[in-house]
Parts: structure tokens; C-alpha cells; sequence
């Protein structure tokens, strides 16, 4: 049975300028959400937080809402230092996000993308956005059970923060020329994917059909196979290209009677040491050295700040360099271990493969084998390694650790960023917002806090193509991940009519600013001749600025949203009509 939701607006005083909040006719108009904790009495929130499932839901590794509510809610004074604390939380959470994606994502994608030899636009669009997009594609095949009234507006949310800001801050950061039929062809392909979502939930007022869910998410593969046929085409072109510059380059070398002999390859230092030192010299001091993380100059600052701070700083980093491997030894504090290269191998894969069995699937019954089998893999391949390499140079084949550093980077990026968004909302629970406000803006910022990073990373390396590709193949793979597939496997488990996706709020007001963002980066890029310089970032963080004082003034009850489901607006929530 389906209760329809009859609203009514300001009729009683037409000429006040204040839009006052929907109210609704039918009850319940709330369903069981971990915001009810604002409503409840001190005596509740506790036994709340701690064993109900919609604060459950919210939990990765540590409960904050049971931590703030049983331990910090007694009085104002403990109640401002708790959220000081997690909001302290949530920065050394933003830091170790940014340090990961500087230090060790960015430069294993850059050194993959060389390897493999293919151009910015299709490295953005393969190797950084499938990097960024691993734990969202994961953790949205992982969820395809769950029914969140709120999943449209936070996908729209995330999606014009990707495709609009941050790439509009790398052209604010590198302004670039850009090929014009890679961005007609990226741009275009996003706002087809956003306008046909939009257009499909309004058709069939959210009770979507598996005829209707199967062409949403056709789109995707769609896309894939077009940006093959692109790549295949190009690489055409390339090698005919290079076939000509060869025929000319061997004519001219035969007219010149040129030797085509290389120089040969001088032995480098640490080629000669293999013959005077022995393979594991120096094994255990090299392998402690590497853990020396101290900011020796933050420590030895006059401020007590910088001292907690380079203190503060040293586990995270331990951590860090003993779970990812280093690829780039270049203008890094890192050093080359022999004996920690081949505990990560045993210990990067073997962590993962665990706790996606333990965690995730939730077999535990399989724990323990799934150890057992990795275990004896990995120590295998580790004592080989062991065998195969010195402690005074690198191994030739170190290079194929780049595979080994980007999914332990993705793994920590993705434990950081569930935990950060954990924080963020427990954070905008206390503080009494709304779930709409509240993923619209710290969800989001969350969530895309690594893209953000690895995008800009790249565009400071000096390849702003590829990150300016990567910010628009993020969001056919996360509208994909995070709408479609989930909606294509309810309408398929479900029986007809039962169930329904709704925009939310302001999932409408953002797919709207999304759609009016992407005409007009299209048109920007073709009035520019496809010159994408300040200018053109300068329109886009115009676009996301109106954006959040849109969504403020409609939390605040200032404007109305274009949205029509009001049922979960946080003034709405009815204590007395909720099911305990």
C-alpha cells in the first residue's frame, strides 16, 4: 500500500517573502533514520545509537554517534569539546587522504600510464577514473539491497562536484588546449547519462520498470565501447603515422650512411656493488630506516602546535609505509628496503582478500581458509622476491609493485574516506541538519576528497587532460555504481510496483544545476576554440557557489527547493508516529 503525500504552501499570507515548510497529510512521515537522535530523550540516544540499524548502517570500523551520545551528551561543555574532537578526527582523516593520493596513488598512476603508452584523455578516463572509482563501484555492487531515498540526491550532489568544480579548479590551475572531439565527446556522454536518469525517474514517477532500468544502465557499457573504438581508431592513425617517420628516418639514415648502432649502456654503481657487498648487507638497519618518520624541522619548531603535530603525524605514517609500497624513490624520503618489499607482498593482498571475506560478505566461516590459501601464495612469491633482490639496488622487477601500490593506495583511500563520512554525519547529527543538507555538503566533500586530490595531482604533474577527463568519466561510472545498478537489481527482486526511487529534496535542484553546468562548460569550450582557461573555471565555481547558497537558504527555510518529497525534511520528523 502506497500513501501519497498531499502538500499544501503558504495560503494563508501570500505577500510574506518566507516560504514555510511542507507539511503532510498522511502519516508516518518519517522512517527510521539515525537523525531521530536530536529528538529523543538524553535517557534514549544512548541504547539508540549503539543497537539501532539506521545508526548501524553508518558504522565502518568505530560508532562516533554511540561515542557522542553515551559519553559526551551531558552537558554543553562536554558536548562542544566532543565535536572539537571529531571535527580534530576528521582533519588527521582529510590529511592521511591527501598524503596517500600525493605520495602514493598519483605517481604509481602516472609511472602505469607511461608504461601502457596511452594518451591523457584515455588514461583520465580508464586508468584515474577506474582508480578513483574502485571503492564506489565496490561498495555500490556490495549495497545493491539497500532502498536510500536519498541515493539520487547524493550521487547528483557528488557529480556536480566532480564534473563542475574540480574541474574547474584544474583549469584554474593549468588552463590547457584540449582536443575538441574528446571533450564534445566526454561532456556530451555525461549530460545524455544525467538527463536520461533525470528523465526516466520523472516519467515513471520513481516506479521505474526493468525495461526502463535496463536502458539506464546500458549507457555505461555504451560508453565503454566507444571509448575503445576511439583508442583502436587513434592507434591506427598513431602507427601509420610512425610507419611514415620510420620509411623517411631509414631513407635518410641510407642517403647519410649513418651507423644505426646504439651506444652501448654503461654499467651504473650500484650494477658494480653486486660484485663486492653481499645480498642482504645492512638488511634490518635499511629496513628500520625507512621507518624513521619524524618532521624533525616541525618538531623542533618554537610552536607547541607543530611539535603535537609532527608527534601526531609519525603513526599514520608508519602505517602507511609499511602497508604501500613505494614506487618513486625520486624527491622522496623514502628508501629502498629489500626486507619490506617482501612483507608487502605477503601483507597488502592477504589484508584485502581477508577482510572483503570477513567484512564485506560476511563469511566467516571462511576466514580462516581464505588466510590459509593467501598465506601460502603470498609467502611463496615473497621468499622468491627474496631471493631475486639485494639491498643495495632496486630490482628490474620492482616496477610491477606499481599494481600492488595503486590497490593498496585504493584500499587505504577507501577505509579513510568511509570512516571520514562517518565522522562528517555524526558531525551534522550534532549539529542538528538535515540528511539532505548533510549529503549535499560534508557527505560529499567526503566522498570526493580523493578525487579532488588525484585530479589535481595530475594536473600539477602536467597532465591536465587526463584529469580533466577523469572528472567526467567519474560520474558515468558513479551514476552506473550508485543509481543504476542498484535500481536494475530492486526492480528485478521486486515485484511490480513495489519499488520506487525519489528524487529527494534537492536531488532535483542538483541534477537541474548539473545539466545548466554542463551546456555551459559545452558551450564555453566551443566559443573558446576548446581553450579552457580561468575564465571558464571562474563560470564553473560560480555555478557550484550557487549551488550550496541554494541548498543553505532551502535548509534554513529561506527558498524551496525544486524538489517534491518533503517527508524527510528535518522539521518533519514526528517522534510520536514513529514505529519503535
Amino acid at each position: 500500500m502506497y500513501i501519497e503525500l498531499f502538500e499544501y504552501f503558504n495560503t494563508t499570507n501570500q505577500t510574506s517573502p518566507h516560504c514555510e515548510a511542507h507539511l503532510n497529510y498522511a502519516k508516518p512521515v518519517a522512517q527510521q533514520r539515525c537523525e531521530r537522535l536530536t529528538l529523543m530523550d538524553k535517557s534514549r540516544r544512548c541504547d539508540y545509537a549503539k543497537n539501532s540499524d539506521a545508526c548501524q548502517a553508518r558504522v565502518f570500523m568505530l560508532n562516533y554517534n554511540s561515542f557522542f551520545y553515551c559519553g559526551c551528551d551531558d552537558n554543553d561543555l562536554f558536548r562542544f569539546m566532543c565535536i572539537v574532537l571529531l571535527l580534530l578526527a576528521s582533519s588527521l582523516l582529510f590529511w592521511v587522504i591527501y598524503f596517500t593520493t600525493k605520495t602514493f596513488f598519483v605517481p604509481a598512476l602516472t609511472d602505469i600510464s607511461k608504461n601502457l603508452n596511452i594518451n591523457e584523455y584515455l588514461a583520465g578516463l580508464t586508468v584515474l577514473t577506474l582508480g578513483n572509482n574502485a571503492p564506489d563501484i565496490f561498495g555500490g555492487i556490495l549495497t545493491l539491497h539497500l532502498d536510500s531515498r536519498h541515493v539520487y540526491s547524493d550521487a547528483m550532489s557528488v557529480n556536480l562536484f566532480v564534473s563542475v568544480f574540480t574541474s574547474s579548479v584544474i583549469m584554474w590551475i593549468t588552463p590547457f588546449a584540449i582536443d575538441g572531439t574528446f571533450f564534445l565527446r566526454d561532456v556530451g556522454f555525461v549530460l545524455l547519462y544525467v538527463s536520461y536518469v533525470d528523465f526516466t525517474i520523472k516519467i515513471c514517477n520513481g516506479y521505474i520498470t526493468i525495461a526502463w532500468a535496463l536502458s539506464m544502465a546500458l549507457i555505461c557499457p555504451i560508453y565503454i565501447v566507444v571509448i575503445v573504438c576511439d583508442e583502436y581508431l587513434q592507434y591506427r592513425k598513431d602507427k601509420e603515422l610512425r610507419e611514415k617517420a620510420k620509411q623517411i628516418s631509414e631513407l635518410q639514415s641510407s642517403l647519410t650512411n649513418q651507423s644505426l648502432f646504439l651506444p652501448s649502456t654503461p654499467h651504473s654503481l650500484l650494477d658494480m656493488t653486486r660484485r663486492t657487498h653481499a645480498p642482504n648487507r645492512h638488511l634490518l638497519k635499511q629496513f628500520f630506516q625507512v621507518f624513521d618518520t619524524l618532521d624533525r624541522k616541525g618538531f623542533r619548531s618554537q610552536w607547541t602546535i607543530c611539535k603535537i603535530w609532527a608527534l601526531v603525524k609519525v603513526p599514520p605514517l608508519i602505517l602507511l609505509r609499511l602497508y604501500i609500497p613505494q614506487t618513486y624513490f625520486q624527491d622522496s624520503a623514502y628508501t629502498w628496503s629489500k626486507l619490506l618489499c617482501c612483507i608487502q607482498i605477503f601483507l597488502t593482498p592477504t589484508t584485502i582478500i581477508v577482510l572483503f571475506v570477513h567484512i564485506y560478505l560476511k563469511l566467516y566461516k571462511w576466514t580462516l581458509p581464505v588466510f590459509g590459501i593467501c598465506f601460502c601464495i603470498t609467502i611463496t612469491i615473497s621468499i622468491i622476491a627474496f631471493r631475486h633482490s639485494r639491498t643495495d639496488t632496486v630490482p628490474r622487477w620492482y616496477t610491477y609493485m606499481a599494481i600492488l601500490n595503486v590497490i593498496g593506495s585504493i584500499f587505504i583511500l577507501y577505509v579513510a574516506t568511509k570512516e571520514l563520512v562517518a565522522v562528517v554525519e555524526t558531525v551534522g547529527i550534532t549539529l542538528h541538519r538535515s540528511h539532505t543538507f548533510i549529503g549535499c555538503t560534508l557527505f560529499t566533500w567526503g566522498c570526493t576528497l580523493t578525487d579532488f586530490m588525484s585530479n589535481l595531482g595530475m594536473a600539477r604533474k602536467g597532465f591536465p587532460r587526463m584529469a580533466f577527463s577523469a572528472c567526467f568519466g567519474y560520474i558515468i561510472f558513479s551514476t552506473f555504481g550508485a543509481v543504476c545498478l542498484p535500481v536494475l537489481y530492486n526492480v528485478i527482486t521486486s515485484s511490480p510496483g513495489d519499488f520506487q526511487i525519489t528524487e529527494g529534496t534537492v536531488g532535483e535542484s542538483a541534477s537541474i544545476m548539473l545539466i545548466v553546468a554542463l551546456v555551459m562548460i559545452m558551450l564555453y569550450g566551443i566559443t573558446t576554440n576548446f581553450m579552457l582557461r580561468r575564465s571558464g573555471a571562474l563560470l564553473g565555481i560560480t555555478i557550484y557557489a550557487l549551488f550550496l547558497i541554494f541548498v543553505v537558504s532551502s535548509e534554513f527555510e529561506v527558498t524551496h527547493a525544486f524538489g517534491t518529497d518533503h517527508s524527510l525534511d528535518r522539521s518533519q520528523f514526528d517522534e510520536s508516529y514513529i514505529r519503535e
